[in-house]
């Protein structure tokens, strides 16, 4: 009988250990959403919190209070903190903090987090679709040379390309950006080269609903001298990333070459986006000239931490930017950001993977004014389905 006692006593025992050690693997958080400025009241109520464990995966959504908390019940952990949310008149809030520790030995009985909310808006020029993966080419090889980003006039004014640039956010996917994890990502770096539309102020307009492509290398890569079956035709789009210093870039008569407006990689041969998934903007020089503000060298930075001293970067404010999308290569690689939350809440990518000959295509929100209305909530996973390049139906 004593003996039954014993086993019952630590039975007790193992049972309140397992009770205690759950009890222990959770945590109390409460997230206050801080308004960008005072004057701005918003709708806490209609916002959701999301909190991601950044090595399980697991996600925890809760809704706001009037007063703009948020409160959850999570494992220890690593996470991040997202809110995005859309107003009816097309203003957006957002904001996001990478790295949120909450581990036990922190102590606290609730763990209190502010998470300050920018602000921006539907821009009036948008990316509709950027086809950057390549496909299988002749003889099953990998082919990339036919890559191309098309922009869109999403509102019902006149749009003029003269002195918008188009560049690649460094750095390339693959690593945790240095930018985003030691500055305050006021300015974006340039990835080497940034592109410039031509014309003194409105020379090349883009009316309500229309578009333009610009493709790295502008020929027909399905026919001729290259025979990419698999590919698209190239050699009727209306611009190209070309500059005669680029010796393996190439362009049909006809196609316009954007100005190559700044070169910081002096032994670059050609131009190309990362398959692996680009990060691609488009902005314009607000209060000074173009060249005026990259010849500056106060316009110009190293990698944060970087070992190599001599590779400098192109700076630009982000109140500059007109328009970016973040692409990364796979579903693991979501984590690695390379702008701010107000430019892009969440990258995309494409789940058949590089060389498949699939494109990323904006997702039409409405038909107004005989043309359609792309969807903008500068939330790139969200804005973006996976298609058929629109160039090869």
């Amino acid at each position: 009988m004593r003996m039954k006692y014993y086993v019952l006593f630590f039975f007790v025992l193992f049972l309140c250990a397992c009770t205690g050690d759950e009890n222990s693997s959770s945590c109390s958080v409460s997230v206050q959403l801080l308004s960008p400025t005072d004057e701005v009241i918003l709708p806490f109520e209609e916002m959701e919190v999301v909190l991601t464990n950044k090595d399980q995966g697991t996600v925890y959504t809760s809704s706001c209070s009037s007063d703009g908390v948020a409160l959850f019940n999570v494992e220890y952990g690593y996470y991040t903190v997202a809110v995005h949310y859309q107003s009816a008149s097309g203003i957006i809030f957002s904001g996001r903090l990478e790295s949120l520790s909450l581990l036990p030995e922190q102590g606290e009985e609730v763990m209190k987090v502010q998470l300050q909310l920018a602000r921006s808006k539907i821009n009036a020029l948008v990316i509709k679709e950027i086809y950057y993966v390549g496909c299988k080419g002749e003889l099953g090889a990998d082919y990339q040379a036919d890559q191309y980003v098309t922009l869109y006039n999403n509102s019902d004014e006149t749009v003029y390309l003269d002195g918008l640039c188009l560049a690649l956010v460094d750095p390339m996917p693959g690593i945790v950006s240095p930018w985003v994890k030691y500055t305050d990502m006021k300015r974006i770096p340039v990835a080497d080269m940034t592109w410039q539309f031509p014309g003194s102020g409105k020379e090349y307009p883009l009316l309500p609903g229309a578009e333009t492509t610009i493709a790295t290398n502008a020929v027909d890569h399905t026919g001729g001298e290259y025979q990419h079956a698999n590919s698209v035709d190239l050699s009727k789009v209306d611009w190209g990333f070309w500059h005669v210093s680029l010796s393996k870039q190439n362009i049909v008569p006809g196609v316009k070459p954007l100005n190559l407006l700044l070169n910081l990689n002096s032994t670059a041969w050609m131009y190309s986006f990362p398959v692996v998934g680009p990060t691609f903007m488009i902005f314009g020089f607000e209060g000074i000239s173009a060249e005026e503000y990259v010849n500056n060298p106060l316009n110009r930075e190293n990698r944060p931490q970087a070992s190599n001293k001599t590779k400098f970067y192109l700076m630009i404010p982000k109140e500059w930017v007109i328009d970016c999308v973040e692409c990364v290569e796979n579903e693991a690689k979501l984590a690695n950001k390379r702008v701010p939350d107000e430019l892009n809440h969440e990258p995309v990518y494409i789940p058949e993977g590089d060389y498949s000959g699939k494109s990323l295509i904006r997702k039409s929100a409405a038909s107004t004014n005989g043309h359609f209305i792309y969807q903008d909530t500068n939330n790139a996973a969200e804005d973006f389905i996976v298609s058929e390049p629109s160039l090869k139906k």
